[in-house]
């Protein structure tokens, strides 16, 4: 295993020891270039080296659309389905570890803030902010002239070759994406738990201008981890991302890091409690001042959330 040379913020806030609860780590896809899942290398990794000491803790693959299927690539499926799948684990009595990936990572936030005292802690993997500044609509154009240029050449061979069992609809799985992310991002200011986001030096469609525009008003405790070299497929295997994973599931599960890293420490910048007050001059409670004195009652909390979207 090759050594990875990784920056880390610290913060004491953050708890990484083992959950005392049955603990579920949902891990969202980005835009996929295979059939195969983003996390499917880390989940086979946690299998193999870490499921037996920790019975309690599961990673699950949400696969927020099908390659193959047309139906489901639209931002508004992309949600149900991550709604759908939270709900599943907390009627099953977990906590939840939410991971997102790439353009997943605002739906995460999203999701985080509707489901916020069953989401114990939030991981943005990768995540894409801009669409413009970090050239990701042009990225994307230049993909998909290439992407036509080569079916025309070669045919269902590029699905083969690309390792999907098709490519239909892609352009319009693109344009979904987007829309996702242009409607999730302005929830990453709304997230109240501990907040780890995973960059890479070379990544550039999460360049620093986009972690700086995640970060600018999250006013959770949040830190965050940068790995040299990385680009943004941050999760494609073991053997090139093993640090990523092992930081990953420490951070969820406390489980102990095997893998060689030249670590370098630097203490979190204080997270500023910004106060935001109305017309009268009077402080605007946040999100988790209001909640956190009644009891849960998701109904509500998401009617309230459409209310303030309305206004």
């Amino acid at each position: 295993m090759k050594t990875t040379n990784v920056t880390k913020e610290t913060d004491q806030r953050f708890d990484f020891s083992a959950p005392t609860r049955k603990t579920a780590l949902l891990c969202c896809n980005g835009f996929q270039m295979t059939d195969i899942h983003d996390c499917t290398a880390m989940a086979e990794y946690f299998k193999n080296s870490f499921a037996e000491d920790y019975p309690n803790c599961e990673i699950v693959s949400v696969s927020l659309f099908e390659p193959a299927d047309k139906k489901t690539h639209k931002a508004k499926h992309f949600e149900e389905v991550l709604d759908e799948t939270i709900n599943d684990y907390i009627d099953k009595g977990y906590d939840i570890v939410l991971l997102g990936y790439s353009f997943s990572a605002s739906l995460a936030a999203k999701l985080q803030v509707r489901y916020h005292t069953h989401i114990r802690k939030l991981i943005l993997v990768a995540p894409v902010y801009d669409t413009i500044v970090n050239n990701m609509i042009p990225g994307y154009i230049k993909y998909v002239l290439k992407f036509r240029k080569l079916k025309k050449k070669y045919g269902k061979e590029v699905s083969k070759a690309m390792g999907r069992t098709t490519t239909k609809g892609m352009i319009g799985l693109l344009l979904s994406i987007l829309r996702s992310v242009l409607k999730c991002r302005k929830y990453f200011d709304d997230v109240d738990c501990n907040t780890v986001i995973i960059r890479g030096t070379d990544d550039n469609l999460c360049g620093e201008h986009s972690i700086k525009k995640v970060r600018k008003d999250m006013e959770c405790p949040n830190i965050l981890y940068t790995y040299e070299k990385m680009n943004h497929g941050i999760m494609k295997s073991v053997r090139l991302n093993g640090a990523v994973f092992e930081d990953i599931l420490h951070y969820s599960f406390g489980t102990p890091h095997l893998l060689q890293t030249n670590t370098t420490l630097l203490a979190a910048k204080p997270v500023e409690q910004k106060v935001k007050l109305d017309e009268d001059g009077q402080p605007i409670p946040t999100f988790a001042d209001i909640f956190s004195e009644i009891d849960s009652d998701e109904d509500e909390y998401e009617t309230y959330r459409q209310n303030e979207e309305a206004m």
